[in-house]
């Protein structure tokens, strides 16, 4: 099968959707999209690739991929998948807690076992689908003529703020189990070493040093923390400081130069570059977007 290059929807609208695909489906974009894209797997199995990693989304399955990361997904040899899909830009709140297992560059994953859970975020994503395709809204493909240009835009609000709503509760739930299977089943000592680096971000930590904290080899180590997090060590004490960075950033009127080095990073380049990769925008430009949004909230009593 030959898997041609796929034009993604502009990244300022939410699109949505429901797929039920065969062997012949697949999307490729080598350089992803210009906004994340969520998929919840109903049935079947649908298969994600990137360089070295290959992981299978089978029902229950949430799969979140971020702007730039690649986009390589299809159905296997003899199969079926049905799915459900949104292209989307998040709220700014939102990238200070979301965090799920990474599987891949910017490929996030967790295959969901409760069924209450799976059955909330499947109705879910239905309401958000109807939401986003109310006849009213500019996310769906017509306009209206007869509408006044006031009185849709005011329209198109509403419908994409309840269709965001939708998109929130999925991924707070998906965050939320993500964090009850982590507390669940992490070995203290993986814990300990994620309690204290968490308190003390700013500090530079190596393998050795961290593994000896804990009576361990290096090597045992790195497998050990990856056995139990899902993600490698270096990878999860970046997210930890980028977490942080983002409320500094919200918080505070420090410097990016100065809030790099006070969670850790060894420059502001390389700070910038990291935070580019997970959000999708600069920490200059993400303080920008954040007090444009205050300055257009209403003020309350």
């Amino acid at each position: 099968m030959t898997i041609e290059e796929m034009t993604s929807p502009p990244p300022a609208i939410l699109v949505t959707g429901s797929f039920q695909e065969h062997e012949d489906y697949a999307v490729y974009r080598a350089h992803g999209s210009g906004n994340w894209l969520i998929t919840y797997t109903l049935a079947g199995q649908g298969l994600y690739r990137q360089p070295g990693v290959q992981l299978l989304a089978t029902p229950g399955t949430l799969v979140l991929l971020q702007p730039d990361a690649v986009h390589d997904y299809s159905v296997p040899r003899d199969g079926y998948w049905e799915f459900l899909w949104t292209h989307f830009q998040p709220r700014l709140s939102w990238l200070s807690w979301w965090q799920l297992p990474e599987k891949g560059r910017g490929l996030y994953a967790i295959s969901l076992s409760s069924s209450a859970i799976r059955e909330r975020i499947h109705n879910t994503f239905l309401q958000l689908h109807a939401d986003a395709s109310a006849p009213s809204s500019h996310l769906s493909t017509s306009r209206p003529e007869n509408n006044s240009p006031g009185v849709q835009r005011s329209m198109d609000m509403l419908q994409r703020e309840l269709a965001l709503n939708g998109l929130e509760e999925i991924l707070l739930l998906a965050t939320r189990a993500s964090a009850q299977q982590v507390r669940q089943a992490l070995d203290p000592r993986i814990q300990s070493l994620l309690q204290m680096m968490a308190e003390n971000l700013k500090t530079q930590y190596d393998l050795k040093t961290l593994a000896a904290l804990v009576a361990l080899s290096p090597s045992r180590l790195s497998h050990l923390f990856k056995q139990e997090t899902g993600n490698s060590l270096i990878n999860v004490l970046i997210a930890l400081r980028l977490d942080k960075a983002t409320r500094l950033l919200e918080f505070s009127n420090l410097t990016i130069a100065t809030i790099a080095e006070e969670v850790g990073f060894s420059s502001p380049f390389y700070f910038s570059r990291q935070f580019h990769q997970r959000f999708g925008q600069s920490p200059s430009e993400y303080r920008q977007a954040l007090e444009q949004h205050t300055a257009h909230q209403p003020l309350t009593p």
